[in-house]
């Protein structure tokens, strides 16, 4: 035997006794070891419930079952006392959970306990037995969302007339299906996720279209209201727009007479209707049209417009349920919408505006290479003259005015100029739109010019000035007079130099240049110029 063979047989020999010697203590290591089958079943770590958590959304009542990990439930409703029960099961309890801040609507408590060493059991405590929905949680942390159903608050009639307007009030939002079926009329409103809280229940009808309104849990889920109705009638079902946990049932109103009746100055429209008229006015100043919409109305069959009415006015029908209104208000003539107090009956009145006829020249002062004065920041005096100039005319035209710029652009004009243009167009008055100036920066406030010798003028800025003021509350300087002004002196009709305030006043400055303060200050020198031509000569 060779020396290899040897050495190799030694080494078999002492591996086999090692192995020998070993394999009786892992053997007993392995007896003494705890069979992994006999250990109690665990859910994978992080199963539990941690957290509750409430939501009230106009009524709508949710909460959310805030679980980490995998779960398993079931629930059910029971009675005396009544609760709802919903057993989590594969999850432990967070011992930091809390109960408090729960309550609301039906619940009127909520109690979380461990049911079995394998199941969370979450109580809710309530008042009486509502409908829900149970539905799982997406996203992290995931659980389960509890929706309670809606319930009926109250259902009847919001108008005791011929035209029923039906509502039905929910403790919160609610989405609706509407049915009709004939041979015996009936409309079919079927509410989801409501629930009726007390017994079915009939409510009489009004003894013109509906006889009664029936109203049933049909399922867990719906509450079905069936409406008896003694002949069909288009209707609308609609959320009401102030209150969305309010459903209105309202019959289509027919428009059944419309009217021309013209007067003095302008005339009234007069529209007649079986039901309300919920009316949406719309003007377009640039094009003077007047659009009025009627929704939920239709033309009556027998309704028809005299040639006469009809050259004032169109109606047209339009989907959905729609009627429109069309006329064109003339030019310097106003209009007013009312209703009557059922509003069955719109009236819309045409009539001349507070400044019809009237005509009105206004006059930008300066212009071209006579700047004006110039404030320490640079504003030129001619600039803000035209700027509040052409705002005025445009609010003076809405009135009914005709308005004449004596200049419309950068342009210079000699002041006789400006007081030829005004005596050529006979106009009622001439207002000359300026800014002041003073070396002392600190002297602010109005100031109105007139001619000593002409009182008609004098009363101009009287009325101005006290419209003007009271709406700008701006420091007032006085009326003052002088013959050296030539406009004031040489137009032919009432006539007044408005100094607006002092641009070399810093605050002054800002105040005139800002768009609120000159939409005040123009609505003053209208409102103050209605005031002077509806005034009695000698008040």
């Amino acid at each position: 035997m060779g020396k290899s063979s040897y050495q190799m047989k030694t080494v078999l020999c002492i591996a086999f006794v090692l192995l020998c010697f070993l394999f009786p203590l892992t053997g007993a290591k392995l007896l003494f070891r705890p069979a992994a089958a006999a250990a109690p079943e665990k859910e994978p770590a992080g199963s539990a419930l941690f957290g509750l958590t409430r939501t009230n959304d106009q009524g709508k009542l949710s909460y959310d079952l805030l679980i980490g990990g995998d779960f398993t439930y079931h629930s059910f409703l029971l009675a005396e006392p009544e609760r709802l029960v919903i057993d989590v099961s594969g999850v432990e309890l967070d011992p930091a959970l809390s109960t408090a801040g729960l309550v609301d609507g039906p619940v009127k408590g909520v109690r979380v306990s461990r049911f079995d060493h394998n199941t969370v059991r979450v109580v809710f405590d309530l008042d009486y037995l509502v409908g829900y929905k149970l539905t799982r949680r997406t996203g992290t942390p995931g659980g389960l969302r509890l929706d309670f159903n809606v319930v009926l608050k109250d259902i009847g009639f919001q108008l005791a007339g011929a035209v029923p307007e039906i509502y039905v009030e929910t403790s919160g939002p609610v989405q609706y299906k509407v049915d009709f079926l004939l041979n015996p009329h009936r409309l079919i409103i079927d509410l989801w996720d409501a629930t009726l809280t007390g017994p079915a229940l009939t409510v009489p009808g009004n003894d013109t279209w509906v006889q009664s309104i029936r109203v049933s849990q049909f399922d867990p889920q719906t509450i079905r209201l069936v409406l008896d109705i003694k002949q069909p009638r288009n209707c609308i079902v609609g959320l009401d727009e102030t209150n969305p946990a309010r459903l209105l049932i309202k019959t289509i109103t027919e428009l059944q007479e419309a009217m021309w009746l013209p007067d003095d100055g302008g005339g009234r429209l007069v529209l007649k209707s079986s039901g309300r008229l919920p009316g949406e006015p719309r003007y377009d100043p640039q094009t003077g049209q007047l659009q009025i919409r009627l929704p939920q109305t239709k033309l009556g069959e027998d309704l028809q417009l005299t040639p006469e009415a009809a050259a004032v006015f169109k109606l047209r029908e339009t989907e959905p349920s729609t009627v429109e209104v069309e006329m064109t208000i003339p030019r310097g003539h106003d209009y007013s919408v009312s209703w009557s107090q059922d509003r069955r009956v719109m009236t819309v009145e045409v009539k001349n505006a507070p400044l019809s006829g009237k005509v009105i020249i206004l006059d930008p002062g300066h212009g071209g290479a006579d700047a004006g004065a110039i404030s320490p920041n640079g504003l030129r005096e001619k600039e803000l003259n035209l700027a509040v100039a052409v705002r005025l005319k445009q609010k003076l035209e809405e009135l009914g005015a005709e308005v004449l710029l004596t200049r419309e652009d950068d342009r210079y004009l000699w002041l006789y100029d400006r007081v030829a243009i005004a005596n050529r167009t006979s106009g009622a008055v001439l207002i000359s739109i300026h800014a002041n100036n003073h070396d002392n920066r600190k002297i602010h406030g109005l100031e109105i010019w007139h001619h000593p010798d002409r009182s008609e003028s004098a009363i101009l800025a009287e009325a101005l000035a006290t419209a003007v003021l009271a709406r700008t509350n701006q420091h007032f300087r006085g009326i003052l007079a002088s013959k050296d002004f030539v406009l004031p002196r040489e137009a032919q009709m009432p006539a007044i130099i408005f100094e607006m305030g002092f641009i070399s006043n810093q605050e002054e400055e800002k105040l005139l240049l800002s768009k609120e303060f000159q939409e005040k200050m123009t609505e003053g020198i209208c409102q103050g110029l209605i005031a002077y031509f509806h005034t009695p000569a000698g008040q």
